[in-house]
Formats: C-alpha cells, structure tokens, sequence
C-alpha cells in the first residue's frame, strides 16, 4: 500500500527551498539598493562641484532659445542655419555693445570729472555747505569716514577695492563664457533636439516636438516680456529725471532698465542709484523722483508684469508671483531670474503629459 502524503509531510521539504531562496535574493537587491544610492549621492555631488557651469548653461540655453524665433525667420527666407545664426547673433551684440556704449561712456567721463572734483567737494562738504552740505551738518559723516579709516586703517579700502575689481572681472568672465555657450548652443540645438527625438517612438514623435516647441516659446516670450518690460521701465524712469532736472537722464534710464531685468531686488538698487545722483539736485527734487519711481514699480508689479507673462508665457499672475518666490528661495537672484521661463516650460510639458493620457484612457 502506498504512503499518503499530507500537507505537513511537504513542509519539510518546501521551507529550505523558500528559505534559501530568501538568502540569495536579499544581498543582492540590498546591493543593487546600495550602488544606486551611492550613484545618486555621485550624481548630486557632481552637480554641486559643477553648479556654476551648469548655472552658466542654463542661462545659454534660455538665450539660446530667445534667439531661436529670428534664426528661424531667416531660415524662412533662404539662408541656411550658419548664416542666420551668425546674423541674429551678431545683431545681438551690437545691441548689447551699443546699450553698453551709452551707459558706460557717460559713467566713465562723469567718473573722471568727479575725480578731478574731489579734493573741492570734501572741502565744501568738511564745512557744511552746498547741496549735500546736511550730512555733514546732521550726521557729521566726515568726522565718522574719518574715524573708520584712522581705526581700521587703508588696507580695509584696499581689501573692498580688490573685492570690487575680483567681482567685476568674474562678472565679465562669467558674461563671456555665457555668450559662447549661447552660440554653441543656437548652431546645434535644434539638431540635438531633432536627434533626441529620433530616439522615441514614432507614434510619440509628434508629441514630444509639440512639447519641444511650447518649451521654447514659453522662454522666448519670457524674454520678450522681459524687455518689454524693463524698456517700459527705463522710459518712465528717463521721463520722470527729465522733467526734475536730474542730469544724466539717458543713462539712468538705461541704467533702471538694466536694473529692472532682476526680480525682486533691481528695480530698489536702481532706485538707490538714481536717488543718489537726484540728491544733486536737492531733497525735494529726489523725493519726486523715488516717489514717482516706487509708484512705477507698484503698477509694473501688479498690473504690467501679470499682464504681460500671461500674454507671453501663458502664465496667471498667482503662478508668476509663486514661481518667482519659489527660484528666489531655492536658487537666489538666479534662481528668481529662471524661475518664470522654467514655470512655462513645466506648463508646456505638463500640458502635452495630459494630453497623452486623456489620449491612452480615451482608446482604452
């Protein structure tokens, strides 16, 4: 007669099985878990070792793809890429050499004449007089600058100077290094685009070249917007100096323009600037002009800003003033700078990811 095998016969033989099993597995998805975090914790660490480069990029390819609308209307009229990207681009800096040309020149040669200047406005200052002859008489500034440096000696002067000049010449590096980026950026963008495409699906190629083109006219109308509005700002700015009577009116302009492109704290360090140059012209004349500057600003950040990225970049005003404080707190000036065109790059391919699903649901 044969045996009857029962459950509890089995059980023996099954749980080394299942036990073994447990054994070899383990460690090897513990160390699958392990090498993935330590790739994770290198990728990041690679990030941060090269965050300024990777910053400088960032800045090129948002450049990059506000010049791509008048390269690609070159492209229209016949010319081939190289040459339409070399047009655009050069235009583009002839912009910026003259935008510069009319701000530094009259800077440098008022600069030179202060300088020359010096040695009679400490003496007028020293005794109280003429427009700025109140801080002295106030807030005897002279006797306290006179004090600082005999306390901390001219080397502090010396040290900020070096600071000064250091910044300056990463500034200007940083400008350079950016402006390449952008050209390399604008000559092979498209095609790099074009190839990362040809690697998905061709039922899906549609849509990621659909998604492509709303990131890229999110930030070319951020840009734009940009402009537009710090254009806006250095013409209010140069018509409220020209009618006070503030000398130099042109170049502040521009001056609050340039300003006026960096959230949250340009518009107030122009404002700084031109209301030290209106003291010249006395207290009254610079609390006109702060007063009509901050008004400006009012309506700039409530009314123009909002309506002008809703047009450009598709963007509510709650989204542009979350966007914009989220990149400040996370990224700094930077961060507030990018934070508009990479909202309408995150909308543009949102938009496109719903869509894709609607379109799977809908044939499911």
């Amino acid at each position: 007669m044969l045996p009857v095998r029962t459950p509890l016969a089995d059980a023996p033989e099954t749980r080394p099985e299942a036990e073994i099993t447990k054994v070899v597995v383990a460690p090897r998805t513990l160390v699958t878990l392990v090498l993935l975090a330590l790739g994770g914790v290198l990728l990041v660490a690679l990030a941060y070792a090269a965050r300024t480069i990777l910053l400088q990029l960032l800045v090129a390819v948002v450049l990059a793809m506000a010049l791509e609308p008048p390269v690609q209307a070159l492209e229209r009229c016949g010319l081939a890429r190289g040459k339409a990207v070399a047009i655009t681009f050069s235009l583009a800096l002839i912009a910026v050499a003259a935008f510069g040309y009319l701000l530094v020149a009259p800077l440098v040669s008022e600069v030179a004449s202060f300088a020359h200047h010096v040695p009679g406005l400490l003496q007028t200052l020293t005794q109280g007089h003429g427009s700025l002859g109140f801080l002295e008489r106030r807030f005897h500034i002279v006797e306290h600058a006179r004090a600082s440096i005999a306390d901390q000696g001219a080397g502090l002067i010396a040290r900020r100077a070096s600071r000064v000049v250091g910044g300056l010449l990463n500034t200007g590096a940083a400008a350079v290094t950016v402006a390449f980026l952008t050209l390399f950026v604008v000559l092979g963008g498209r095609r790099w685009f074009d190839s990362l495409v040809d690697l998905v699906p061709e039922n899906s190629r549609e849509r990621w070249l659909r998604g492509g083109n709303g990131v890229s006219m999110a930030v070319g109308g951020y840009v734009a917007g940009n402009l537009l509005i710090s254009v806006i700002a250095g013409t209010v700015a140069t018509i409220i100096l020209l009618a006070t009577g503030v000398p130099y009116p042109v170049p502040l302009g521009l001056l609050v323009a340039v300003f006026d492109l960096i959230p949250l704290v340009g518009a107030t360090l122009a404002t700084i600037i031109v209301a030290a140059v209106a003291l010249t012209k006395g207290v009254p004349t610079t609390a006109i002009v702060v007063a009509g500057l901050v008004v400006y600003q009012q309506i700039e950040n409530r009314v123009l800003g909002p309506v002008v990225y809703h047009r450009t970049v598709q963007l509510s005003a709650l989204a542009t003033a979350v966007s914009v404080a989220a990149g400040a707190e996370v990224g700094g000036l930077a961060g507030a700078l990018l934070a508009i065109p990479i909202a309408g790059a995150l909308k543009a391919v949102s938009h496109e990811v719903v869509a894709a699903r609607r379109e799977a649901a809908g044939k499911s």
